[in-house]
Protein backbone atom coordinates (compact mmCIF):
# COMPACT_ATOMS: atom_id res chain seq x y z
CA UNK A 1 0.00 0.00 0.00
CA UNK A 2 2.58 2.46 0.78
CA UNK A 3 4.35 2.02 -2.91
CA UNK A 4 0.62 2.92 -4.61
CA UNK A 5 0.57 6.06 -2.13
CA UNK A 6 4.15 6.88 -3.09
CA UNK A 7 3.22 6.61 -6.93
CA UNK A 8 0.36 9.36 -6.43
CA UNK A 9 2.72 12.00 -5.99
CA UNK A 10 4.74 10.81 -9.16
CA UNK A 11 1.26 11.67 -10.82
CA UNK A 12 1.60 15.22 -9.07
CA UNK A 13 5.07 15.78 -10.68
CA UNK A 14 4.03 14.07 -14.54
CA UNK A 15 1.34 17.14 -14.69
CA UNK A 16 3.93 19.69 -13.48
CA UNK A 17 6.23 17.73 -16.20
CA UNK A 18 3.25 18.34 -18.94
CA UNK A 19 3.05 21.83 -17.74
CA UNK A 20 6.80 22.19 -18.85
CA UNK A 21 6.56 21.24 -22.11
CA UNK A 22 2.99 22.77 -22.70
CA UNK A 23 4.64 26.48 -23.85
CA UNK A 24 7.39 24.48 -26.74
CA UNK A 25 3.99 24.19 -28.52
CA UNK A 26 3.21 27.95 -28.80
CA UNK A 27 5.29 30.31 -31.41
CA UNK A 28 3.64 33.37 -29.47
CA UNK A 29 5.82 33.39 -26.45
CA UNK A 30 5.21 37.00 -25.35
CA UNK A 31 1.50 36.42 -25.61
CA UNK A 32 1.71 32.91 -23.51
CA UNK A 33 3.30 34.71 -21.35
CA UNK A 34 0.97 37.07 -20.58
CA UNK A 35 -1.98 34.35 -20.56
CA UNK A 36 0.07 32.16 -18.40
CA UNK A 37 0.95 35.09 -15.96
CA UNK A 38 -2.54 36.08 -14.95
CA UNK A 39 -3.55 32.55 -15.31
CA UNK A 40 -1.04 31.77 -12.67
CA UNK A 41 -2.28 34.50 -10.29
CA UNK A 42 -5.94 33.31 -10.11
CA UNK A 43 -4.34 29.97 -9.46
CA UNK A 44 -2.17 31.41 -6.73
CA UNK A 45 -4.22 32.94 -5.09
CA UNK A 46 -7.19 29.99 -4.96
CA UNK A 47 -4.18 27.63 -3.36
CA UNK A 48 -3.40 30.73 -0.76
CA UNK A 49 -7.00 31.60 0.46
CA UNK A 50 -9.40 28.43 -0.73
CA UNK A 51 -6.44 25.26 0.13
CA UNK A 52 -3.50 26.42 2.58
CA UNK A 53 -5.34 29.06 4.76
CA UNK A 54 -8.27 26.37 5.73
CA UNK A 55 -6.09 23.82 5.79
CA UNK A 56 -3.20 26.04 8.15
CA UNK A 57 -6.00 26.86 10.62
CA UNK A 58 -7.01 23.31 10.67
CA UNK A 59 -3.55 22.21 11.45
CA UNK A 60 -2.85 24.56 14.17
CA UNK A 61 -5.89 24.98 16.02
CA UNK A 62 -5.38 21.66 18.26
CA UNK A 63 -1.33 23.16 19.26
CA UNK A 64 -3.16 26.46 20.51
CA UNK A 65 -6.68 27.49 19.60
CA UNK A 66 -6.44 30.96 21.19
CA UNK A 67 -2.85 31.96 19.41
CA UNK A 68 -2.84 29.65 16.74
CA UNK A 69 -4.04 32.53 14.02
CA UNK A 70 -1.06 35.39 15.27
CA UNK A 71 1.53 32.45 15.14
CA UNK A 72 0.75 31.56 11.38
CA UNK A 73 0.42 35.63 10.77
CA UNK A 74 4.25 35.66 12.02
CA UNK A 75 5.27 32.85 10.10
CA UNK A 76 3.08 34.02 6.35
CA UNK A 77 4.99 37.42 7.05
CA UNK A 78 8.42 35.64 7.43
CA UNK A 79 7.79 33.69 4.18
CA UNK A 80 7.20 36.80 2.52
CA UNK A 81 10.39 38.60 3.81
CA UNK A 82 12.56 35.27 3.63
CA UNK A 83 11.62 35.71 -0.21
CA UNK A 84 12.37 39.01 -0.72
CA UNK A 85 16.19 38.01 0.65
CA UNK A 86 16.22 34.92 -1.84
CA UNK A 87 15.14 38.05 -4.21
CA UNK A 88 18.93 39.35 -3.80
CA UNK A 89 20.18 36.62 -5.47
CA UNK A 90 18.38 36.62 -8.73
CA UNK A 91 18.84 39.38 -11.44
CA UNK A 92 17.86 42.85 -11.07
CA UNK A 93 15.22 43.30 -12.37
CA UNK A 94 12.11 46.26 -13.11
CA UNK A 95 8.75 46.06 -13.27
CA UNK A 96 8.57 49.19 -15.89
CA UNK A 97 10.72 48.15 -18.22
CA UNK A 98 8.12 46.26 -20.61
CA UNK A 99 6.02 48.70 -20.95
CA UNK A 100 8.61 50.84 -22.84
CA UNK A 101 10.32 48.04 -25.11
CA UNK A 102 13.49 49.18 -24.20
CA UNK A 103 15.92 46.94 -23.00
CA UNK A 104 14.82 43.55 -23.88
CA UNK A 105 17.71 41.87 -21.74
CA UNK A 106 16.30 43.75 -18.58
CA UNK A 107 12.77 42.24 -19.35
CA UNK A 108 14.37 38.79 -19.85
CA UNK A 109 15.97 38.81 -16.53
CA UNK A 110 12.77 39.97 -14.76
CA UNK A 111 10.99 36.96 -16.10
CA UNK A 112 13.80 34.58 -15.40
CA UNK A 113 13.43 36.09 -11.72
CA UNK A 114 9.91 35.98 -11.66
CA UNK A 115 10.51 32.14 -12.77
CA UNK A 116 12.75 31.44 -10.43
CA UNK A 117 11.61 32.33 -7.31
CA UNK A 118 8.02 31.36 -8.16
CA UNK A 119 9.57 27.19 -8.58
CA UNK A 120 11.77 27.94 -5.22
CA UNK A 121 8.54 28.56 -2.66
CA UNK A 122 6.49 25.77 -4.95
CA UNK A 123 9.12 23.37 -4.11
CA UNK A 124 9.05 23.84 -0.64
CA UNK A 125 4.79 23.66 -0.98
CA UNK A 126 4.85 20.73 -3.09
CA UNK A 127 6.97 18.63 -0.67
CA UNK A 128 4.45 19.49 2.03
CA UNK A 129 1.89 19.02 -0.63
CA UNK A 130 3.51 15.51 -1.34
CA UNK A 131 3.33 14.34 2.09
CA UNK A 132 -0.31 15.02 3.02
CA UNK A 133 -1.24 13.22 -0.55
CA UNK A 134 1.28 10.32 0.58
CA UNK A 135 -0.75 9.96 4.47
CA UNK A 136 -4.40 10.45 2.34
CA UNK A 137 -2.90 8.02 0.15
CA UNK A 138 -2.00 5.44 3.12
CA UNK A 139 -5.33 5.63 4.98
CA UNK A 140 -7.47 5.70 2.13
CA UNK A 141 -6.11 5.30 -1.67
CA UNK A 142 -9.17 6.73 -3.43
CA UNK A 143 -9.54 9.94 -1.57
CA UNK A 144 -5.87 10.03 -1.98
CA UNK A 145 -6.01 10.05 -5.92
CA UNK A 146 -8.68 12.54 -5.51
CA UNK A 147 -6.57 14.81 -3.73
CA UNK A 148 -3.55 13.98 -6.26
CA UNK A 149 -5.33 14.74 -9.18
CA UNK A 150 -6.92 17.96 -8.27
CA UNK A 151 -3.67 19.34 -7.32
CA UNK A 152 -2.17 18.42 -10.70
CA UNK A 153 -4.91 20.37 -12.34
CA UNK A 154 -3.17 23.91 -10.97
CA UNK A 155 0.58 22.40 -11.30
CA UNK A 156 -0.63 22.40 -14.96
CA UNK A 157 -0.84 26.01 -15.68
CA UNK A 158 2.40 26.66 -13.09
CA UNK A 159 4.87 24.51 -14.47
CA UNK A 160 3.75 26.36 -18.33
CA UNK A 161 4.21 29.83 -16.34
CA UNK A 162 7.68 28.84 -14.87
CA UNK A 163 8.86 27.24 -18.07
CA UNK A 164 8.30 29.85 -19.84
CA UNK A 165 9.56 32.64 -17.31
CA UNK A 166 12.98 30.77 -16.87
CA UNK A 167 13.59 30.06 -21.03
CA UNK A 168 13.19 34.23 -20.99
CA UNK A 169 17.44 33.76 -20.95
CA UNK A 170 19.13 31.39 -22.51
CA UNK A 171 21.74 31.11 -19.57
CA UNK A 172 22.55 29.18 -16.56
CA UNK A 173 20.97 25.79 -18.62
CA UNK A 174 22.50 23.43 -16.12
CA UNK A 175 21.04 25.79 -13.17
CA UNK A 176 17.68 25.93 -15.37
CA UNK A 177 17.59 22.12 -15.33
CA UNK A 178 18.09 21.45 -11.52
CA UNK A 179 15.66 23.89 -10.52
CA UNK A 180 12.74 22.26 -13.00
CA UNK A 181 13.95 18.63 -11.59
CA UNK A 182 13.53 19.80 -8.40
CA UNK A 183 10.22 21.29 -8.88
CA UNK A 184 8.93 17.99 -10.75
CA UNK A 185 10.24 15.29 -7.87
CA UNK A 186 9.50 17.79 -4.81
CA UNK A 187 5.88 15.80 -4.34
CA UNK A 188 7.46 12.40 -4.32
CA UNK A 189 10.87 13.89 -2.88
CA UNK A 190 8.67 14.88 0.38
CA UNK A 191 6.70 11.84 0.40
CA UNK A 192 9.75 9.70 0.23
CA UNK A 193 11.56 11.56 2.79
CA UNK A 194 8.56 10.49 5.26
CA UNK A 195 8.18 7.34 3.81
CA UNK A 196 12.36 6.44 5.10
CA UNK A 197 12.55 7.81 8.07
CA UNK A 198 8.85 6.53 9.11
CA UNK A 199 8.20 9.72 11.11
CA UNK A 200 5.15 11.43 11.46
CA UNK A 201 5.27 15.35 10.93
CA UNK A 202 3.68 17.26 13.61
CA UNK A 203 1.10 19.83 13.41
CA UNK A 204 3.37 22.51 14.58
CA UNK A 205 5.81 22.03 12.41
CA UNK A 206 3.62 21.37 9.24
CA UNK A 207 1.68 24.60 9.99
CA UNK A 208 4.49 26.65 10.09
CA UNK A 209 5.75 25.68 6.70
CA UNK A 210 2.78 25.65 5.66
CA UNK A 211 2.00 29.62 6.97
CA UNK A 212 5.33 30.10 5.20
CA UNK A 213 4.37 28.93 2.24
CA UNK A 214 1.79 31.46 1.77
CA UNK A 215 3.78 34.09 2.78
CA UNK A 216 6.33 32.74 -0.03
CA UNK A 217 3.16 32.85 -2.44
CA UNK A 218 1.45 35.97 -1.42
CA UNK A 219 4.79 37.97 -2.33
CA UNK A 220 4.94 36.45 -5.43
CA UNK A 221 1.37 37.08 -6.49
CA UNK A 222 1.34 40.60 -4.94
CA UNK A 223 4.89 41.89 -5.81
CA UNK A 224 5.71 40.17 -8.97
CA UNK A 225 2.83 38.83 -10.89
CA UNK A 226 0.64 41.59 -10.48
CA UNK A 227 2.57 44.47 -11.27
CA UNK A 228 3.14 42.35 -14.85
CA UNK A 229 -0.37 42.01 -14.71
CA UNK A 230 -1.14 45.46 -14.46
CA UNK A 231 1.46 46.70 -16.80
CA UNK A 232 -0.53 44.71 -19.73
CA UNK A 233 -4.14 45.07 -18.64
CA UNK A 234 -4.95 46.17 -21.99
CA UNK A 235 -4.24 43.14 -23.83
CA UNK A 236 -6.48 40.61 -24.63
CA UNK A 237 -4.52 37.48 -22.94
CA UNK A 238 -4.28 39.42 -19.72
CA UNK A 239 -8.12 38.75 -19.63
CA UNK A 240 -8.21 34.90 -21.39
CA UNK A 241 -6.13 34.03 -18.60
CA UNK A 242 -8.58 35.23 -15.52
CA UNK A 243 -11.11 33.83 -17.22
CA UNK A 244 -9.21 30.73 -17.53
CA UNK A 245 -7.89 30.81 -14.07
CA UNK A 246 -11.30 31.57 -12.49
CA UNK A 247 -13.15 28.87 -14.32
CA UNK A 248 -10.40 26.71 -13.38
CA UNK A 249 -10.75 27.81 -9.66
CA UNK A 250 -14.64 26.76 -9.76
CA UNK A 251 -13.41 23.22 -10.99
CA UNK A 252 -11.17 22.60 -8.04
CA UNK A 253 -13.38 23.88 -5.36
CA UNK A 254 -16.15 21.47 -6.50
CA UNK A 255 -13.65 18.75 -6.52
Amino acid sequence: MEWKALLLTLLVGIFFLIGIYIPKFFKKKDKFILFTTSLAFIVMIFIVFCDLLPEINETLEPFSNIYHLPLALVFILFGFFLLKILDLFVPEHTHHHHEHNDNQKEHNNHLFHIGLITAISLIIHNMLEGISIYVTGLNDWKMGLMMALSVSCHNLPLGAQISVNLEATKEKKGFKILILALLVFSSFLGAFILYTTQKELTHLIEGILLSITVGMLLYISILELLPEIKANKSHKEIKLGFLVGTLLALVLIML
